[in-house]
């Protein structure tokens, strides 16, 4: 094996895979809870916090901490969404400084269920 494949297959003391398994495994995630949320209706929430730290393992995530308010109660929700390159997750939060307002779905049965469609912003 050469110097390069074994720098290549290995990233911060572990394997490059576990960076695509946890990243695969947040998508699938993610895929499922917006099953079915275009049909519910959006709210304006506003960032409270943003931040996507270097993983230690795995792949980096992004992270929106956001308040929203559904008749007068007040809620708070964060978007959580991966990426294999950090800086695409520096990018990516970027757009969400702390005051900024953007959509959200909230589930109508259950209003303390959000769920932030990339679509919607």
């Amino acid at each position: 094996m050469s110097v390069h494949l074994l720098r290549f297959l290995t990233h911060r003391g572990g394997l490059v895979i576990d960076i695509f398994i946890e990243y695969f495994y947040r998508v699938v995630i993610r895929s499922i809870k917006r099953l079915g949320s275009s049909a519910w209706p959006v709210a304006k929430a506003t960032v409270k916090s943003s931040s996507c730290p270097n993983a230690g393992y795995g792949c980096d995530v992004a992270k929106v901490y956001y308040t929203y308010r559904v008749d007068g109660e007040h809620y708070a929700g964060v978007n959580e969404k991966p990426f294999i390159i950090h800086n695409s997750g520096e990018n990516y939060i970027r757009h969400f400084g702390p005051g900024t307002d953007f959509t959200v779905r909230i589930k109508a049965e259950d209003p303390a269920v959000s769920f932030v469609r990339d679509r919607d912003q």
